[in-house]
């Protein structure tokens, strides 16, 4: 029987269907997710300043999602931070949470619909790469191989949606010889630089991690939707996002997805893009992740204006295909220690 909590009173519950409920509820052990601990983690997520290291602070400290909502004064977090944090959640506990509980349930029967799953801090699927990040999103929605999550070996290949020759048989080139040295290859499964690292790693058996810039219900860009059925049925690719189920991409959306795909990732491998292309953004925030850095040589088109803005940067972040630099830097990334590092951190090679 439900307890009488904050987001569980009877008052919350009369607007939600008790067979959506009764479904929702024996789907829950296979999602991965109580009612009740999602409902608590979107009460989290509304709170404004309350972000992943807030949350990631909670769980270090054995402080349950429904035991923060309930006891504000749990929050670990010190100062007058902290204290704005308790007054948002003493706030919260007055109001309705109809709608954040029916959308917990919704989601729950998607994934259960969808073979899917969503992990929080306490699931033993939760991938420690991310939740070792700057970036541990408490709630990750996901589809495929839940132990492709456990790589800890992982580099990012990002790049232009129209990259070009040499830029893309470079790419093949060094993803193939990350799945040799095994590595799992993250990108965001956007055409061209992204959709030729997932496809080669499903070609050379390795294993993939697609982050998505919206729900797991559908592939986005939709041009890619034979490749999204080719991972779904592959034992080594795994789909994640940290967007609901229902949720479609945009221009904010895909920027939150390159944080996400730098905070899955040991290093970024910049492959080819022009100073305003979109796999800038994942340079920015391997930088401020301290993350290594790679890109290939810059040549004089416009397309690789990026790299060479990069290069002037971080000379030492230029990778080329000779005498074994590929395994080189894999094998920097795979031994790195990831520390706080003053200035501009970890540059293209990190520092063992």
């Amino acid at each position: 029987m439900e307890k009488n909590h904050p987001i569980t009173t009877p008052k919350a519950r009369r607007n939600v269907d008790d067979a959506m409920v009764a479904i929702a509820r024996d789907a829950a052990s296979r999602v991965g997710i109580s009612i009740e601990d999602l409902t608590s983690l979107y009460i989290l997520d509304s709170i404004k300043g309350l972000g992943p290291q807030a949350c990631k602070a909670l769980h270090n400290n054995g402080v349950q999602p429904c035991d923060a909502c309930a006891h504000p004064d749990l929050m670990p977090i010190k100062g007058k931070r902290g204290d704005k944090l308790r007054e948002q959640l003493r706030a919260a506990q007055t109001k309705d949470h109809t709608e954040l509980r029916e959308r917990a349930i919704r989601q729950i029967l998607a994934a259960a619909k969808l073979d899917a799953k969503i992990l929080s801090y306490a699931h033993a699927a939760y991938p420690p790469t991310l939740y070792e990040s700057s970036y541990p999103v408490p709630i990750l929605y996901v589809r495929g191989a839940l132990d492709v999550l456990q790589e800890r070996n992982t580099v990012a290949c990002v790049g232009s949606r129209r990259i070009r020759s040499p830029y893309s048989e470079w790419e093949v080139s060094f993803v193939n010889r990350a799945c040799v040295a095994g590595f799992a290859i993250v990108s965001g499964f956007a055409l061209g630089a992204d959709s030729i690292g997932h496809r080669t790693a499903w070609q050379r058996n390795g294993k993939t991690i697609c982050v998505m810039p919206g729900g797991l219900d559908r592939p986005f860009p939709p041009e890619n939707k034979e490749l999204w059925k080719s991972l779904l049925d592959y034992s080594g690719a795994v789909m994640v996002s940290e967007l609901p189920f229902g949720r479609t991409a945009s221009s904010l959306t895909l920027r939150k997805r390159n944080k996400l795909i730098v905070a899955f990732s040991r290093g970024v491998l910049i492959c080819q893009s022009s100073e305003k292309g979109g796999a800038m953004n994942a340079y920015r925030f391997a930088l401020e992740q301290r993350k290594g850095i790679a890109i290939f040589a810059p040549d004089a088109g416009d397309d690789t204006s990026g790299n060479t803005a990069i290069a002037a940067k971080h000379s030492d972040a230029v990778l080329t295909n000779e005498n074994g630099a590929y395994e080189r830097w894999l094998q920097k990334l795979s031994s790195a220690t990831w520390t706080e590092r003053s200035g501009t951190a970890s540059l293209g090679m990190p520092q063992s």
